[in-house]
């Protein structure tokens, strides 16, 4: 992301707010109340997907930008300069949003996607609107690559992802065969629901999806009555609705302690980290070792504020598997080593010498912060397909009653 996620219960109520800003859309659509309904119901239940298996939770800021920029496109021309800023705000917060505006756009050039070419493209000759839409599906591409992170897991379960795209592929299915106007909408949905497949903005895309997905539900309910009764359809995704929202919290992974998993290793590792540079930050300097308190099983601080320090009992950076870098983010006497990590961005650079002379390179791929009570131990210390990254520190609000801070922040990194 361009901007780091909010913490979860700011991203959850922002997550809220639009659907009821999809209960207006639908409104300012005349959609009848029944079909409103049901477009909340299904957009409410891929939330509580998301909510409750992607570790990062719900993030709804881009959904609800989008389903603002819906209430001002409903009303006309002349607020068109409004949803155009919160369209481009949209995608500072979630750059997957870019993908579906390209496709969309993509889809509105080509003479094939639609009955009419539309206003803007409508003067063009052919030859200009196909090559107007083949950059903007490049760019599209372009994008949803830029957005990969082949060394995170989905974010949502296999089967979760594969109902969700079925009812998207069936829906899309409907509308091009029988409301053409709506073509370049089912090719911007098609293409959120395939980044949703993709490790790194996949919940970004989920939401986003589900959001469009329920909206053009209800439109489809309206103009096809034969095909979808609106009542029908209502308490029927109401009743899946509520059935994933008795069902998730029993599906879900056991609530997390912030204790790392890992035993500490018996044998201290052949190849050891020495150092750590981070130029975003202009950290560079030596690496101590990091074990666990006998006492609490949480990983202990270290000593220095001015060095950072590794999980000894973990994975050995550039090795299989999530290796874990801990620092402090001030003390009485200044800012620590670890004092801008919250600042790092997707694609900064992470390197960690070792004992044996070699560098392993990472790549930044998300900045999260976690209230301490909900730190996401499976998270950073469980099994990782690949070489990983994560240093941690502490943020949030500082408790002076307690003096320590709040939450932690966790930087993901995979190896370049």
């Amino acid at each position: 992301m361009l901007i780091g996620p909010p913490p979860w219960p700011s991203g959850l109520a922002a997550a809220v707010a639009a659907g009821l800003a999809l209960w207006v859309v639908g409104a300012r659509l005349r959609l009848r109340p029944a079909s409103r309904a049901a477009a909340i119901a299904l957009y409410a239940t891929a939330v509580l997907l998301v909510e409750w298996y992607s570790p990062d939770g719900v993030d709804g800021r881009a959904a609800l930008l989008l389903a603002l920029a819906g209430c001002a496109a409903v009303g006309g021309r002349a607020r068109s300069a409004l949803a155009g800023l919160a369209c481009a705000a949209a995608v500072l917060v979630a750059p997957v949003a870019a993908v579906g505006f390209l496709a969309l756009l993509g889809a509105m050039a080509s003479a094939g996607a639609m009955a009419s070419a539309g206003a803007f493209a409508g003067r063009w000759g052919p030859a200009a609107r196909r090559a107007l839409a083949a950059v903007a599906f490049v760019a599209a591409g372009a994008v949803a690559v830029a957005e990969l992170r082949p060394g995170l897991p989905l974010a949502l379960p296999v089967p979760v992802l594969a109902g969700l795209t079925l009812w998207g592929l069936l829906l899309c299915g409907l509308l091009w065969r029988r409301l053409a106007w709506l073509r370049p909408v089912a090719v911007a949905v098609l293409a959120l629901l395939g980044c949703a497949w993709t490790p790194g903005p996949g919940a970004d895309a989920v939401v986003l999806a589900a959001g469009a997905v329920a909206l053009l539900s209800a439109v489809l309910a309206e103009e096809v009555r034969v095909l979808l009764a609106r009542r029908v359809l209502a308490a029927g995704v109401s009743v899946a609705a509520a059935v994933t929202g008795l069902l998730a919290p029993g599906a879900s992974p056991p609530e997390p302690v912030p204790t790392p998993p890992v035993p500490v290793a018996e044998t201290r590792p052949a190849v050891r980290p020495v150092a750590i540079r981070v130029p975003a930050l202009g950290v560079d300097g030596p690496l101590g070792e990091l074990t666990a308190d006998p006492a609490t099983g949480e990983l202990a601080a270290p000593d220095d504020p001015g060095r950072a320090g590794w999980f000894a009992g973990g994975v050995v950076p550039g090795e299989r598997g999530p290796a874990v870098v801990g620092g402090h983010v001030d003390s009485r006497a200044g800012p620590g080593v670890f004092a801008g990590l919250r600042t790092l961005r997707p694609g900064d650079l992470v390197e960690v010498t070792r004992s044996d002379g070699s560098v392993a390179r990472f790549t930044v791929t998300a900045v999260r912060l976690f209230p301490k009570d909900r730190f996401p131990t499976e998270a950073v210390y469980g099994p990782a397909p690949g070489p990983e990254l994560r240093l941690v520190t502490c943020g949030g609000r500082f408790d002076r009653a307690v003096r320590s801070y709040e939450d932690n922040v966790v930087v993901d990194a995979v190896l370049v």
